[in-house]
Formats: C-alpha cells, structure tokens, sequence
C-alpha cells in the first residue's frame, strides 16, 4: 500500500497552465519616443520603460478611441495611478469600445452594490476581467461564487485576486470538481479557502482531478484538515517536468522518496516552492550549517522561510552566540526559525547586543559570521548541535 501511493505522489501530474507572454525588442536606435509612446507617457501616465512595451502590442493611429477609453474610466472616477496600472497590465483595453466592451461591465459590477473605490482596487489587480463576456463568463461566475459565498466581500476578493478563474466553466468545471471535494468529506472552509487562493487547481478535468483527489486521501490526509486541499493544489498546478525537477533537487541533497513523502505530508506546502529556491535553501542548511537531510524532511517549513531574509542571518546570529556560550541549552533550531521577526530580534539579538557589540550587524547581513572561532570543525559542529537541539 505505501509503494502505491508513492507512486501516487511521484507520477501524478497535471497540465501547467498556460500563460500568454509578450516578447518584444524594442530597439533603443531612435532618440524621440513615437506619438504612441508620447500618448501613453503624457496622456495615460505610463513610465518610458512600460510605454516602450505597450507600444509593441497595441496599435493606434489617432487618439480618438483611447481618449474615449480615458474618458470613461475618468468618469467613473478612477485616478491616473488606477488608470496607468490597468493600462500596463492590459493594454488592448486602451483601444476597446467602451460602451460595447466596459460600460456594461461597470453598470453590472455597481449595480452589485460594489462601491467605486472597491471596483477600482479590483481592475488594477485584474483588469483582464473587463475583457471577458459579460454574460458567458462573468455574470455565470458571479453567481456560481454567489451561491457558494453569500458575501459580496468575498466574491470581490476572489475577482481581484483570480484572473484565472474567468478562464473556467462553472457547469463543466467548478462544479463537479467542488462535488468532488465534498464527496470526499473536504471541509467547507477547505474548500473556500482553496477557490479563494488557488482556483487554478479547479481547472483541471474532472476525472483527472478525481484522481487528484483520490491520491491525496489514500496517502492518509485527512479531508477535514486544512493540508488536505494545500495537497490537492501541489499536486494539481504544477507541470510533470516541474514536479520532476524539484523531487530530483531534493534527491541530490540526499533525501529518500520516503523522506520527501514524510515531508509532503507533513507540510505539503513545500512542494509549491520553485526549484531555484530549494536548491538556495537545501545548499545553504545541507552544506554550510552541515544539517542531516532525515532532520530536514522532518522540518519541511524550513524550505517556505526566506533564506535571504530569516534563515540565513537567523542561522548566522545563533553562530555568533554560540561562540560567545550564550545560549541556553534548550534551544530548538525550529523554534528559533519560527518566531515573529518582533520575538526573534527581542530574544536574541537585542537582549544580547550589549554582550555582543556585533550582533545587529550580523543580523543585518552586515557582519561575516565566517572567522569565529569555535574551535574545530568537528568540536564546532557537535557544540552547534548540542545547543540547536539537533542530532548528531
């Protein structure tokens, strides 16, 4: 039974959604910007860099129809800033109709009740929406999020949040993959939670995501818990050479297949890291803090911290008191990995930084760590464990 629902993990996949991606080269021959650049820098407020790359995907002779654009957006009392933003992320909206294409789009959303100010966030963080049908593809899926919500709150947070959601079909998609979780016994907020940040991993067919779903409870997730849907989204949004890559980056820092299955189920949050990332992390704690592999697939959280920004100087303000014998015996490295920046900065580098003059620098990123003198590296390493609370 655990050789099959490793294979489970280790070859099923899904399809990696496509995205649309403009490749221009804008050639820098030319010293005065085009009358499109000019129109796009003093008329809709966008940046030199960003009116070069709209320039190259919209096509305008006269400013008649994107004056007219301008307008509509002016009157209904989005700023410049607002206006810029929908302009640089979705530039044919600059040349639409708008009293085919926006003027009904508006009138549905206010008469929702959505205020002006809520509808302008919205548009800025998914103006891709005002492109879709009105009646094929939003009003269907307003009411399908309407029924499952309640809320208009929410529906706006999912409509600011999801630019791929307009992509699906209610009937044919949401629905019977939401039946889906339901059947088996995935909590109501589970599944809300996973449409309100992961609708992509509801695209998938649905007797592929069957699947999905089946795979996940056989490993022994429990569908009422909150990791049960976050698994179910790992393993549905990601590409098989993706999936591929990131198992074999942990592979080559000496970590089993069931040590990333431990892993997986423990924290299945992991898996959605990208690879560049696990690579950074598993060098950084494998070869520079010389931590077991069997330790770390015990610690997946480990992989989710920002080694620029928490790991690395966190690791580097423990070197540092250790080598000063300041620190208690009853240290955990998780713990002191999972503190606020608040709890941390209090507990150890402000308590300490009268004892260790140096200790803010470091934390900083300001200081080496590389010099300290803490004995051999064996004696070094066997005291740096014993005060992590690590095995030897």
């Amino acid at each position: 039974m655990f050789q099959f629902l490793r294979r489970k993990l280790f070859h099923l996949y899904s399809f990696q959604n496509p995205s649309l991606k403009f490749n221009s080269q804008i050639s820098n021959s030319t010293n005065e910007p085009s009358f499109k650049v000019s129109y796009l820098i003093n008329s809709c407020g966008l940046s030199k860099e960003a009116a070069l790359k709209v320039a190259q995907i919209i096509d305008f002779e006269t400013t008649e129809k994107p004056d007219s654009v301008l307008a509509f957006f002016r009157n209904h009392d989005l700023t410049k800033t607002h206006i810029s933003d929908i302009i640089t992320k979705c530039p044919q909206l600059l040349v639409s109709n708008p009293d085919k294409t926006l003027k009904p789009k508006f009138e549905f959303f206010l008469g929702l009740g959505i205020s002006t100010p809520d509808l302008a966030r919205t548009l800025c963080s998914n103006p891709y929406m005002l492109k879709r049908s009105l009646e094929n593809q939003i009003i269907p899926i307003f009411y399908f999020l309407k029924s499952t919500f309640h809320t208009n709150k929410d529906i706006i947070f999912i409509f600011r949040q999801s630019r791929y959601l307009f992509q699906l079909n209610p009937q044919k998609v949401l629905e019977p993959n939401i039946t889906t979780l339901r059947n088996h016994g995935v909590s109501e907020p589970s599944i809300l939670k996973l449409i309100k940040t992961y609708p992509a991993a509801l695209g998938l067919k649905s007797d592929h995501f069957s699947e999905v779903v089946a795979a996940v409870k056989e490993m022994g997730f429990d569908p009422s818990g909150t990791f049960f849907a976050v698994a179910v989204v790992a393993m549905s949004v990601m590409s098989k050479s993706t999936w591929k890559g990131k198992l074999e980056a942990f592979r080559s820092f000496g970590w089993t297949d069931d040590e990333i299955l431990t892993a997986f189920k423990k924290q299945p949050r992991f898996m959605l890291t990208s690879e560049k990332k696990v690579k950074r992390v598993m060098d950084f704690l494998v070869n520079k803090m010389d931590l077991k592999p069997s330790f770390l697939c015990k610690h997946p959280n480990f992989l989710l911290f920002s080694l620029e920004k928490r790991t690395r100087p966190r690791c580097s303000v423990l070197q540092v008191l250790m080598s000063k014998d300041i620190l208690k015996e009853d240290l955990k490295l998780p713990t002191a990995l999972q503190l606020s920046d608040e709890e941390f900065m209090e507990r150890y580098v402000t308590k300490n930084k009268e004892r260790v003059p140096e200790i803010l620098s470091v934390y900083q990123g300001k200081t080496a760590v590389i010099g300290l003198d803490i004995g051999s590296k064996e004696s070094g390493r066997r005291s740096a464990f014993k005060y992590l609370g690590l095995p030897l």
